[in-house]
């Protein structure tokens, strides 16, 4: 049967903490329709949590064939009115996500809804909502240094600012995001070329381009995000990184 609100997290090499993410969306006062594309079949961690989560549904996946084409693997099986593409190490309220789509509800211009992400111990991440550029990249790698770095980074983030109401944003993080469904399908899904790392950047690029609707920063929504960045703690992980990122302005373009 249709349902109001689907969700899909992708497996790879997950801890228990997926678990905590699926007790979120069990417990959640919205029924969602909740989705498992594992990328690493070989674990069985799939077929435990289909057992401790009976109605989850498991789509696995040959290997791992990346984050945005597994998400993709969703569509032909959607037929709900709001997607959720979230990470396995995201938690949030019971009362979250009906927040969430009645807000869209009322809503009915906005294609995504991003909401606030927080550290573990309640700091928050400064994620980006603008579109990428190079010196927005730099002021990631140097803000260290202060000076014109970090304010690249802080405007990159909105951290310069006090966001105290919904914004209109450029950026939608694919760690937690509530998309319409026919805005999902419309688009195909991901670009299945970025395995990992600018798939939401484009995402919400191609949102925009297309008019499908704007992306909304929402302050008061809010999910806590335990974010380890151990793909980035790598030399593999960098390269890869570096891989999207030259992928996304060969598609898009060079933006200083």
């Amino acid at each position: 049967m249709p349902s109001m609100l689907s969700a899909c997290i992708v497996l790879y090499h997950c801890g228990d903490e997926v678990v905590q993410a699926l007790n979120c969306l069990q417990n959640a006062d919205l029924e969602v329709a909740v989705y498992l594309c594992d990328n690493s079949p070989e674990e069985m961690t799939a077929e435990k949590l289909q057992w401790a989560f009976p109605g989850v549904t498991v789509l696995p996946q040959p290997g791992n064939v990346g984050f945005g084409r597994a998400n993709n693997a969703v569509l032909p099986y959607l037929k709900s009115k709001y997607h959720l593409i979230m990470n396995p190490d995201i938690t949030f309220p019971p009362d979250l996500l009906s927040r969430m789509v009645g807000y869209m509800e009322a809503h009915p211009n906005i294609a995504i809804l991003t909401p606030r992400v927080l550290n573990t111990d309640g700091s928050e991440q400064y994620l980006p909502k603008k579109q990428i550029a190079v010196h927005y990249l730099l002021g990631g790698l140097l803000e260290h240094h202060g000076g014109l770095f970090r304010r690249w980074r802080e405007d990159f983030t909105l951290a310069d600012l006090d966001v105290r109401l919904p914004m209109p944003v450029e950026f939608a993080t694919g760690c937690f995001l509530l998309i319409r469904t026919s805005v999902f399908t419309a688009l195909g899904g991901f670009d299945p070329r970025f395995f990992l790392y600018q798939e939401d950047s484009d995402l919400s690029r191609r949102v925009l381009q297309q008019q499908l609707g704007s992306i909304v920063y929402h302050p008061d929504m809010v999910v806590t995000h335990r974010w380890a960045r151990e793909n980035t703690r790598t030399f593999r992980g960098r390269l890869r990184q570096a891989r999207s990122v030259m992928k996304y302005f060969w598609k898009w373009g060079v933006t200083w």
